[in-house]
């Protein structure tokens, strides 16, 4: 008898804790409109008010229309989602998990000093999805610094600060990967006619 009423407790319990963790509300990043292309990482958040609901992001190009619960977006909107593979919608089930970036704009993330491929063979390295942008687009760079520009960076530059930093130096290159995915595995070389002046080209 004492057998039987421990099991039916242990069993009591655990079906207890797996409804407890079925119900557990997602959180998620959240913004629309303007305070999408804010210039810090998103600082509001959304409790989720059913449990079998997920994060998402909406996407105009590039640029975050609309981060939060997939319920609480406006059904125009979510639509978007019910399209596989259109690069607008970006879905996710875990606790803020959705401050990513389209699909569709994905850069080479590298840097030559941990990775010799990154200063002239580029290519061989695959596009990463960058970061939610918080700017109205988003760009790849590649930045050439250090002694005789040996040291090669490659990323994304997804806020206006990041943007207009590279535009202002002439070691660096901004373009879309929107329109080339993996756009900044081009190669920086200095032209020694001209210089320390640098010379961009795609191969």
């Amino acid at each position: 008898m004492k057998v039987k009423a421990i099991l039916s407790a242990l069993l009591l319990l655990v079906l207890s804790s797996g409804c407890s963790e079925a119900n557990t509300l997602m959180t998620c990043h959240s913004c629309h409109g303007i305070s999408c292309q804010r210039t810090v990482s998103p600082t509001q958040e959304q409790e989720c008010v059913d449990s079998l609901d997920y994060c998402v992001t909406i996407y105009e190009k590039s640029k975050v229309l609309y981060m939060g619960c997939s319920l609480e977006i406006p059904v125009e909107l979510r639509q978007r989602c019910d399209s596989p593979n259109n690069g607008s919608c970006f879905k996710c089930n875990s606790n803020r998990c959705n401050d990513v970036g389209s699909e569709r704009f994905a850069c080479v993330q590298c840097d030559s000093s941990k990775d010799t491929n990154c200063a002239e063979n580029a290519t061989l390295l695959k596009p990463v999805v960058c970061a939610a942008p918080k700017a109205a687009n988003s760009y790849c760079y590649v930045k050439a610094s250090g002694s005789g520009s040996s040291h090669i960076e490659r990323g994304c530059a997804t806020t206006v600060i990041d943007q207009q930093d590279c535009l202002k130096d002439a070691n660096c290159l901004l373009c879309s990967s929107g329109d080339i995915r993996g756009c900044n595995s081009v190669n920086i070389v200095t032209d020694s006619s001209a210089g320390n002046r640098f010379i961009r080209f795609l191969r």
